[in-house]
């Protein structure tokens, strides 16, 4: 699924600023891009929930993160009607958050004056990824 976002996101570079890389002090909760963000996570976010259940894996202890993160969490839970626990929705997060911000600085071509292919950094994060959700890392077929 990540592979198949970054072809996507990578061979539409506009449409994907459309909808996903609009400046969050612009987004209106009612707003398209707002409302595709929402929609993209949450497609990750019920796989990543699906395999919760299957296979947990592991997570943080709750009483030892920043207490601002882990109210922010329990929040977060809360609002996703306890899909995923908050130390689960932590790890998930992690991987959003890298997996998002990735997409973004390729298409974006924020890191251009370092890499000319990212995929090798593309396949670190997808190694690092299923580590974190405890999944065996896959290479592409080539």
């Amino acid at each position: 699924m990540c592979r198949a976002m970054r072809a996507w996101a990578v061979a539409h570079p506009a449409e994907f600023g459309w909808l996903f890389a609009t400046p969050s002090t612009t987004l209106a909760p009612e707003s398209l891009s707002h409302a595709s963000a929402l929609r993209f996570e949450a497609v990750f976010r019920n796989e990543v929930a699906a395999l919760w259940i299957t296979r947990p894996f592991a997570v943080p202890e709750l009483a030892a993160l920043d207490p601002s993160l882990r109210r922010q969490l329990v929040t977060y839970s809360a609002g996703i009607d306890g899909q995923l626990p908050p130390e689960a929705a932590h790890v998930f997060l992690k991987c959003w958050i890298r997996l998002y911000g990735l997409l973004c600085m390729e298409v974006l071509r924020q890191v251009d004056f370092a890499f000319s292919d990212l995929t090798p950094v593309f396949e670190e994060f997808l190694r690092e990824f299923s580590a974190d959700l405890g999944l065996d890392y896959t290479p592409p077929r080539r």
